[in-house]
Formats: structure tokens, C-alpha cells, sequence
């Protein structure tokens, strides 16, 4: 679908202009996220092994117990081998700048997304050849609940997804005049996205893709030699680094792999997994231990199938070479996405749903100029579904869970437990806590470790692996039941947090608190 509207191509000013608008409004939902959301368990642990390089000089991950997770961590707290390794690495100048914590973090991630923002206008500014079609699929991914949400974590999956995305952008960009200087720099962005996060294999598929979709007459031996120099130099320090301890990597990193490629044993379960756990359940807010308002969040998932369905059935968009890139390389995402990934986690949704945000904008900007549904309906439904992103955004203000639950227990264990305190509690305890002190993350209770703490903190996530262990591990369930009833109780009580005391220490350091 050529552009033959003959409209005039918006001037260089107001496209800034808007461009900044946006960007306002993203900074705005996601700093709001960042600073009323609790941090939890999975920021602790990707944060703290860049502070423990910085403070220590080695990248460990501190406060976890090596041997109470779902599988075994030796060596976690000298060597953090269980997840890619660049994600750590960058941190460490972020934080060298801005201090260490929670919310510096959440901002790391942030930056990432901007990056993403940024990746997105220039890829849909190469496929559409349409100024109008780049700003609104930004502006739409600006405000998408998924990806604000993702982008105000500590965690790698932005930064993953940014730097997959910045490769495609800076290959479309560059591969007609500077087609040698193209390959080098998407595969060096493409290889920082793997060395990231696992998921990074995606936009290395995508990107050969699109390499062979429009350059495969180009393609010669030295362009693939060059393609290849920053995977291999990944590798190779990345290689230095497992040198160290290779019994380590090889224990964590198996055992954090463990039963993720279910999908290629059993794909027709992966794909009933996929749609019911991931789309109904997230996207769609359908999971049982959601609320009726996420139930809302349908409007979201319906606004994608309708917009990928047009885009699909309708001829003249699909004879438009980019407009075919991209729906291709969204069936590729979605693959490797359902048989790739077998734990179904969510928070990798922000991989994929830029890819729906871009085909939704190329569907409005059709349906726009042809008439094909009346104007008024498609603004209609557009504000609709940017009110239920920004909804989804206005809900986690609202909830306020920092302020109304995080900090509080804080604010209990600093007033009440003496320094020399021995804690077990979960590992985000340790950003206000500290990491280097006598926080110990055990979800078993010492059931394995033999520790006996002066307080329990058990919180929701504490709670739902004691659930588990009532049937995995029914003897370490009755421990925790009997070390909770026997040897401690609780002297504060603040949903979802519940501080224990032992009996011989809770007499003299602190009175029972029922806040609820």
C-alpha cells in the first residue's frame, strides 16, 4: 500500500513536537509506576549482583541462600551465573552516576524504553515510508499498559527488547548507503539484546529475516563474517568470565533452564498454554487471581486480534513490502514466543506487543484515510483503549503498594530490630536493608540451611511457595507451619507482609503491631 493520499508531509517542527509530547506522557505513566510500585524479589536479584561488583569487586548476588529455591544455586553469592550476563554489567556505570536503588533501577529501565520509542519510529518511518504512521504506532506503544509497566521494573526484559528493536531500526536505516556499517551495528545491538536476556534470539531471527527479505542479492561471505564478530566476542567474554567457576554456571544456568523448552516436546500444549496463560490471562485479564476491573484489559487484547486480522485479511496492505515484513516477523515473535519459552511468564510480553502496536497503527492510519469504519467509531474505540492503558497505569498509583505496604514493614523493622538482628525475608527487604548485612532470602525458613533468624518476613511471594511446598515438598510444608506456630509469632501484620519475632527475642525488642 503505496501512500497516495498526496497530503504533504508534516513539517520537521511539529513532528518534534509531538515526538516530546510523547515522550512526556510515557516518562509521566512510568515514573508514576516506578514510585508507587513494591519492588519484589526478581529486582532485588537483578540488581544487586551490579552492587556487589561495585562495593565487593565480584558480581554475586548477596542475600540469597544458595539452596532454597526451586533449584539449586551454588556458588550464587561469589559467582551469578543463572542469568546473562550484560544486564548486570551496564548497571554498574548507572549507578555509578545516580547512586544505587530501587527507584535508580526502575529508571535504568526507563531509559530503555525510550530507546525502544526512539528504535520504533525509525523502523515504522523504513517499513511505511509514512511520518503520520511511525508517530502514532510511538504514540500508542507510549501509552500501552504492557509496556509502561515493563519499562518501570528492574528487570532485563526493556532493556533486551529495546536493544533487539534499536538492531532492526538501525538496519532499516542504513542498509541502503551503508549497507557493510548496517550489518555491524544491528548485529552488535542484536548480539547486546541476547547477551541480555535469552529472548534476545528473537530479534536475531527477525533481524536475519529482514536481512534476507529485502538484501539476499547483497548478501556475500564478508557481510556474515561481520555479522558474526559481536556474537563471537560475547562469547568469548562471556567465556572468560564462566572460566571462573564452570561447575557454578553449569548448575545455575541448567537449573534456571529447567523445563523452559516444554513447547518443542509438547507444542500443541505450549500453544493452548500460550493463548490461555499469556493473552487470556494477561493481556486479556483473565486470570483467575485477577480482579472484574482487569477483566477491562479484554479491550486491549481485542483492539490487537481485530487490528492484526485487518491487517492480515486486507489485500492492499498485505502486497505493501513493509507492512509484509512486519507481519512476518510478528509470526516469528509469536513461534518462538509459544514454543520457546515454556515457563509462559508475562513479563515477556513486552517483546511482542510493540510488533501488535505497530500492525494496530497501520490498521488505524487504512481504515482512516479509506473510510472503511466511520471516523467517529474509530476515535471512539482508540480513546477507549488508551483510557484502559492509562487506567491500568492510574490502578498501581491508586494501589500505592511502596508507599501503603513496603514501606511501612521497613519502617517496623528498622524502629523495632536491633542492627545485629539476624532477618530472613525476601530479597527486595535488602534495598532499604542493606545487602551485605544479615538479610537472608530463604523461602524454605532454614528448613535446608539449618539458619534459625531472629525474624521471619513472609510475604505474598513467601506465601505462594508455601503453597507449593504443601504439595511438592510436604515435610519442608510442615517445617514452615511448625517454625511459624512454634518457635516465632507475629508481631506486625500489614497485608502482605507479616513479621514473625522468635519467642526468646520478641519479648524484649518488640510489641506486637496489627495493622490492617
Amino acid at each position: 500500500m503505496n501512500r497516495s493520499s498526496g497530503s504533504t508531509p508534516p513539517r520537521a517542527l511539529p513532528v518534534v513536537l509531538v515526538l516530546a509530547a510523547i515522550v512526556v506522557v510515557y516518562l509521566t505513566a512510568a515514573m508514576a509506576c516506578a514510585l508507587t510500585q513494591r519492588p519484589w524479589w526478581d529486582e532485588a536479584v537483578h540488581g544487586s549482583p551490579a552492587l556487589c561488583l561495585i562495593t565487593r569487586g565480584f558480581m554475586g548476588t548477596p542475600v540469597l541462600d544458595a539452596f532454597s529455591r526451586w533449584f539449586p544455586l551454588p556458588g550464587i553469592n561469589e559467582y551469578t551465573y543463572q542469568m546473562m550476563p550484560l544486564y548486570m554489567l551496564a548497571q554498574v556505570p548507572w549507578y555509578k552516576l545516580f547512586g544505587f536503588g530501587v527507584i535508580q533501577m526502575r529508571m535504568f529501565s526507563m531509559f530503555w524504553g525510550l530507546i525502544a520509542l526512539a528504535s520504533w519510529f525509525f523502523i515504522m518511518k523504513s517499513l511505511s515510508r509514512d511520518i503520520k504512521v511511525a508517530l502514532l504506532t510511538v504514540g500508542l506503544l507510549a501509552i500501552d499498559y504492557t509496556f509502561v509497566h515493563s519499562s518501570s521494573e528492574g528487570r532485563p526484559d526493556t532493556m533486551s527488547m529495546a536493544l533487539g528493536f534499536a538492531g532492526l531500526a538501525t538496519y532499516l536505516t542504513l542498509r541502503e548507503e551503508k549497507f557493510w556499517l548496517g550489518v555491524f551495528l544491528s548485529h552488535t545491538l542484536v548480539a547486546g539484546s541476547f547477551f541480555t536476556h535469552p529472548n534476545g534470539v528473537m530479534p536475531f531471527i527477525g533481524l536475519l529475516f529482514v536481512a534476507v527479505y529485502y538484501d539476499w542479492t547483497r548478501i556475500r561471505l564478508r557481510y556474515l563474517v561481520t555479522a558474526a564478530i559481536p556474537y563471537l566476542v560475547g562469547a568469548i567474554c562471556w567465556g572468560i568470565y564462566i572460566s571462573k567457576a564452570p561447575e557454578f554456571f553449569k548448575a545455575q544456568m541448567s537449573g534456571n533452564a529447567s523445563g523452559r523448552f516444554q513447547g518443542l516436546i509438547s507444542p500443541a500444549s505450549a500453544l493452548k498454554a500460550e493463548i490461555g496463560k499469556r493473552y487470556l490471562g494477561f493481556l486479556g485479564g483473565l486470570a483467575t487471581d485477577l480482579s472484574m476491573a482487569h477483566r477491562l484489559k479484554l479491550i486491549i487484547l481485542a483492539t490487537y486480534v481485530l487490528a492484526i486480522v485487518g491487517v492480515i485479511l486486507t489485500r492492499e496492505i498485505r502486497r505493501h513490502k513493509g507492512y509484509r515484513a512486519l507481519v512476518i516477523i510478528t509470526g516469528v515473535y509469536f513461534t518462538m514466543m509459544t514454543f520457546w519459552d515454556g515457563a509462559k511468564s508475562p513479563l515477556y510480553m513486552v517483546h511482542i506487543v510493540p510488533l501488535f502496536v505497530a500492525l494496530l497503527a497501520i490498521w488505524i492510519q487504512w481504515c482512516w484515510e479509506k473510510r472503511i469504519v466511520p471516523a467517529p467509531i474509530v476515535l471512539g474505540w482508540i480513546t477507549l483503549f488508551v483510557a484502559v492503558n492509562l487506567g491500568g497505569v492510574f490502578a498501581i498509583v491508586k494501589r500505592d503498594s511502596f508507599g501503603k505496604t513496603y514501606k511501612p514493614a521497613i519502617a517496623f523493622l528498622k524502629q523495632n530490630v536491633s542492627s545485629n538482628a539476624s532477618i530472613m525475608g525476601s530479597s527486595e527487604l535488602g534495598f532499604d536493608l542493606g545487602f551485605f548485612g544479615n538479610l537472608t532470602d530463604d523461602i524454605r525458613l532454614g528448613y535446608l540451611s539449618g539458619k534459625t533468624p531472629d525474624y521471619i518476613v513472609v510475604d505474598s511471594g513467601y506465601e505462594e511457595w508455601f503453597k507449593i511446598y504443601s504439595v511438592t515438598d510436604p515435610k519442608n510444608f510442615e517445617f514452615i507451619k511448625a517454625r511459624l506456630s512454634n518457635e516465632y509469632h507475629p508481631v506486625f501484620t500489614q497485608p502482605p507482609y507479616t513479621i514473625y519475632a522468635r519467642q526468646r527475642t520478641s519479648a524484649g525488642n518488640a510489641e506486637s503491631t496489627n495493622a490492617r
